[in-house]
């Protein structure tokens, strides 16, 4: 874990991503990863005021794999169009508990339940 001010060195894999970013591609809550923070059980740093968790994405260390020929180029595609589509349902997850967050907000504001 980093102090929030450490920069992280001599690290060559993974991507520093802001929160949303990252809570997309992990499929991770917003709500989680501040608490990951806080409890410093999570590699982060701030710049400029912006946390930035580290994300590690096994699909970005393909190129080191050994190239398996057992697999067509359709298959290959498949895949592709596989974790695209696993990707984009997390987004929508994450847009989701964002918007129940949001009604749930102004429901208590407004008093009202629906």
């Amino acid at each position: 874990m980093s102090h929030p001010d450490q920069e992280m060195r001599g690290e060559s894999v993974g991507q520093w991503l802001p929160l949303i970013e990252y809570s997309i591609k992990s499929g991770v809550s917003l709500s989680t990863i501040r608490r990951k923070i806080k409890s410093n059980s999570i590699q982060f740093r701030l710049e400029k005021g912006k946390y930035l968790i580290r994300f590690e994405d096994p699909m970005t260390d393909k190129a080191e794999r050994p190239i398996s020929h057992s697999y067509s180029d359709s298959s290959d595609e498949a895949q592709d169009t596989i974790q695209t589509q696993r990707a984009r349902i997390r987004q929508l997850e994450q847009e989701l508990n964002e918007m129940a967050l949001l009604v749930q907000v102004l429901e208590n504001k407004y008093g009202i339940r629906y």
